[in-house]
């Protein structure tokens, strides 16, 4: 397919998580990356993540860093969108590949913990024939993946495109130059330059550091909220309305921003303005010097600024998304590296360990699965229960009986009982109920009697016709998952009976674990 073509065919961008359809209706047995029912569940979960995010985010995976990316990567390909999903990094980027391909390899390779940088110029084609020079901050990041030869199984990029920041500042900059020229040309361009202020939310004043004396446009006197009489207002004491409309916390700058103005003609300006209403506004501009007293000192400075509250409200929420991506990411790794060290204490060869610890992984990335769908805000049970025994057996089937209100858990808690069902479901496999024909298992949750604020819930494991069952000769991983695990993780009380007729497993959670919208309105 052509870009020309591409772009006829592009669905609408704003179509919400559209990039969550075509990756799951796509043939990856086409691509480098082989059918999806064969991804490792390093790859199956950094997928789940980022297309759970509005933040623009691409995964850069194998030898060929095929291509995956999320909704908001969208903007940055451009016409190459979505012709770019599955095809390696050489075809979708050949304009770059002597620029970044030697960063991603070292990455790959594990000789590099990753990149940041900040308004990074690249020159690309990604609107037809036209070459542009784009500007983004971005990272690259190491994915940890255990079937890979270094560990490492491909690249997360995330990536904010700055070009449009940038150009804001440059015309900012440019803005005060014609201010500071239009100050001693005639005032008869004064209405038409007003407007454009009002229009881009921008506000600019005079402030003459001898006379002691400042005057403001009605432009940036609605920035600050102030009113005064013909503009005129005043520098220093009491009386200052630009210091007393500062923020607390930043009028120290206001002594930071003439003693600059003493020794350079133009500076760069961020702060916080607290309007008569309460409101707080993020203004950036810049300070030029346009007139020094005979011993060098600033005399006259001519100001601009611009509302960039919003950005500001923006750059807070990718703040936000990184310490929360880093955060889970930090959690899943020490569940990881725990699995990894307690199956290993219980195998005797690398094949069975190799076998364990990929079957727990994906009992892990089962419970993922369940997350994302619910953006991380907990996991209704039901739904954890069916995707940790599909692998196992048809739970449409009359051998397994689920029974129980709607109710959600925490992310901690799907973790801690996804594992813990997983365990219970390899066991009956092998030893329990499950291992004959006319085995059963019936799992039922209710609320215990406690007051409705802080009830927690009894989840049951029962085995029916299976063989005969006796205590474990030797305590496994799998016991202390189902026992001593979830009882630290949850806080919980597990009772767990070799029965005649089958295995029981008893668990008391305590209401912490459950999300309080859901006990409230649960039968």
């Amino acid at each position: 397919m052509s870009l020309d073509e591409n772009r006829a065919n592009q669905p609408d961008p704003s179509t919400k998580n559209e990039m969550a359809g075509l990756i799951a209706s796509k043939d990856w047995s086409t691509t480098a990356l082989g059918h999806a029912d064969t991804w490792s569940p390093s790859l199956k979960l950094i997928v789940g993540i980022i297309t759970a995010s509005g933040f623009p985010m691409a995964i850069r995976w194998g030898p060929e860093f095929t291509l995956i990316y999320n909704d908001g990567y969208r903007s940055i390909l451009a016409d190459k969108h979505p012709w770019a999903l599955g095809l390696p990094f050489r075809v979708v980027w050949p304009e770059v590949v002597s620029e970044l391909l030697p960063l991603q390899e070292a990455i790959l390779a594990g000789d590099s913990p990753g990149v940041y940088s900040e308004d990074w110029p690249l020159t690309i084609r990604r609107r037809g024939t036209s070459w542009e020079t784009a500007h983004f901050t971005v990272s690259y990041s190491p994915v940890p993946d255990p079937s890979s030869p270094t560990g490492v199984g491909g690249v997360l990029v995330t990536a904010v495109e700055t070009s449009e920041r940038l150009g804001i500042e440059k015309a900012l900059e440019f803005k005060t130059q014609e201010l500071s020229e239009a100050n001693r040309r005639l005032q008869d361009g004064q209405a038409l330059y007003r407007s454009a202020l009002a229009a881009g939310r921008m506000g600019t004043w005079e402030t003459d550091l001898v006379a002691k004396t400042r005057l403001w446009t009605p432009e940036g006197m609605d920035l600050f909220g102030i009113n005064l009489p013909g503009g005129r207002g005043h520098v220093g004491g009491a009386q200052d309305e630009y210091w007393s409309a500062l923020h607390p916390d930043d009028r120290y700058l206001m002594q930071k921003f003439h003693q600059l103005a003493d020794n350079q003609d133009s500076f760069t300006s961020e702060y916080r303005v607290v309007r008569p209403d309460g409101t707080t506004l993020w203004l950036r501009g810049y300070g030029r010097v346009v007139a020094r007293t005979p011993d060098g000192k600033a005399h006259r400075l001519v100001s601009i600024v611009a509302d960039v509250t919003e950005r500001k409200s923006a750059e807070d929420h990718v703040q936000f998304l990184m310490h929360e991506l880093s955060h889970r990411s930090k959690n899943l790794l020490a569940v990881i590296q725990s699995i990894s060290r307690r199956t290993a204490r219980t195998t005797t060869t690398m094949k069975e360990f190799e076998s364990r610890f990929g079957k727990r992984l994906q009992g892990l990335a089962a419970s993922h699965d369940v997350l994302v769908r619910n953006s991380w805000q907990g996991a209704p049970l039901g739904d954890l229960l069916r995707q940790q025994l599909m692998p196992f057996m048809d739970v449409q089937s009359s051998r397994v009986e689920l029974t129980g209100p709607e109710i959600v858990v925490t992310a901690e808690a799907t973790q801690a009982i996804g594992l813990a069902i997983h365990e219970l479901a390899t066991n009956a496999i092998k030893h329990g109920s499950l291992s004959v024909p006319e085995g059963k298992i019936t799992i039922s949750w209710v609320f215990d009697s406690g007051p409705l604020a802080t009830r927690g819930l009894l989840l049951k494991w029962v085995e029916h016709d299976g063989p005969r069952v006796a205590p474990p000769s030797q305590k496994g991983f799998g016991h202390l998952v189902i026992g001593e695990m979830i009882e630290r993780s949850l806080n919980a009380k597990v009772t767990l009976a070799f029965a005649t007729r089958g295995l029981e497993w008893i668990v008391s959670i305590p209401a912490a674990n459950l999300v309080a919208e859901a006990a409230e309105t649960s039968p």
